[in-house]
């Protein structure tokens, strides 16, 4: 396929699916904000989100505070966009290097095989035995609440299934004549991995990297619910949590945070089931028919 029927192809699938189009309009816009608020510290934000104010604690929404102050008289909106650098780079972070760890060991265990693959394969399904969350949760408990131990914990708990996933591409790539015709040739092995194995393994990468986000997103804001971050970070479920005990009384102070995370979490969610519609060759056999027919 070419460069052009392929982004052809990106933009008759982001508008004719609607979840696509809500999914990458939404992501976009959290992603761009979060970068504008990263870059310029807080000048998007109508007030100071550290700023303490008894004075103004528990203000229901109105024009001055748009969605109102939490109990220390912190404006909810500003706390909220300074914590979308937090809870959109983090997870980003997070599966971004996961990927990286997953690229790398699975495709390496593939290309030699052998004791080396056991171990690899055999590390990974250990890892995999015990439920993630609990796990994260026990190593940021261990470390104690902090924004990098909470990075470490998701970090330690999130590359298994994406080794898992490239290992098993990478086996069915390895597998075909043109890599035996490489090894043969005597091609060293880094040339074979990047122009070989990588290239053939990376869209399925990029479609669970995609879908995962949200799902690291979501892991993130349940350390922050349970207090494992540190406590006067703007982060979203942290936010969620501070108000848990008088939810019924100010729900205005949860109702933004929470709205926020499920949006976040639905947007790459649907995001990442379009690109899989445009990326795998499992659910894409009538595209490749169609090409191949306009072609002719």
């Amino acid at each position: 396929m070419s460069e052009s029927s392929v982004k052809r192809l990106f933009a008759e699938l982001l508008f004719q699916n609607k979840l696509t189009a809500f999914g990458f309009v939404f992501s976009s816009f959290f992603l761009v904000l979060a970068f504008i608020e990263g870059v310029f510290r807080g000048r998007l934000a109508p007030y100071n989100p550290y700023a303490f104010n008894l004075l103004q604690a528990n203000l229901p929404p109105s024009f001055s505070h748009f969605f109102g102050t939490n109990f220390e008289g912190q404006d909810i909106f500003s706390r909220v966009l300074a914590a979308l650098p937090i809870d959109m780079g983090l997870p980003l972070a997070v599966v971004f290097v996961a990927s990286l760890i997953g690229l790398l060991s699975g495709s390496i265990a593939a290309f030699f095989g052998g004791l080396l693959d056991e171990v690899i394969a055999r590390l990974t399904d250990i890892f995999l035995a015990f439920p993630t969350i609990i796990m994260a949760l026990a190593i940021a408990a261990t470390l104690g609440p902090s924004l990098f131990n909470a990075f470490l914990a998701l970090l330690f708990v999130w590359w298994p299934p994406y080794v898992r996933l490239v290992r098993g591409r990478a086996l069915e790539v390895v597998s075909q004549d043109f890599i035996a015709a490489s090894k043969a040739l005597n091609t060293r092995f880094y040339y074979i991995l990047l122009r070989g194995i990588i290239p053939n393994v990376l869209p399925s990468v990029i479609v669970y990297a995609t879908m995962d986000v949200g799902t690291a997103l979501l892991s993130l804001s349940t350390l922050g619910y349970l207090g494992l971050i540190s406590p006067n970070t703007p982060e979203l479920g942290q936010m969620v949590s501070s108000i848990s005990n008088n939810l019924y009384t100010y729900p205005w102070e949860a109702l933004l945070p929470a709205a926020i995370v499920f949006l976040m979490v639905l947007s790459f969610s649907f995001l990442g089931d379009g690109l899989r519609e445009l990326l795998d060759v499992k659910v894409r056999p009538h595209i490749f028919i169609r090409e191949k027919v306009e072609d002719v």
